[in-house]
């Protein structure tokens, strides 16, 4: 798995129990960011970088924006358990 993350702490950083790709846990395609360089996003794989802004906003949704694109969820979502990878990977 690689690509960006994101982490939720319960104990103020001392561990991080929930960490999940910020994918759709889709198979894997190409996708074009803004900056036309295209990368694999896919249930193994989330955009490799960038510069990043977060904020949550008061119904919940996280908006993370990267020097490439944008992305909401919520904190049910980043604790759910993503879906088993194909081959049980």
């Amino acid at each position: 798995m690689s690509g960006l993350y994101g982490s939720i702490s319960l104990d103020d950083g001392e561990t991080w129990p929930f960490r999940r790709l910020i994918s759709d846990d889709g198979p894997g395609r190409q996708v074009t960011m803004t900056d036309a360089i295209p990368f694999t996003l896919g249930a193994s794989n989330a955009e490799p970088g960038g510069y990043l802004s977060v904020s949550q906003s008061k119904d919940g949704v996280i908006n993370l924006i990267s020097s490439r694109n944008h992305y909401a969820f919520n904190l049910a979502w980043l604790r759910e358990k993503p879906p088993a990878l194909p081959g049980g990977r």
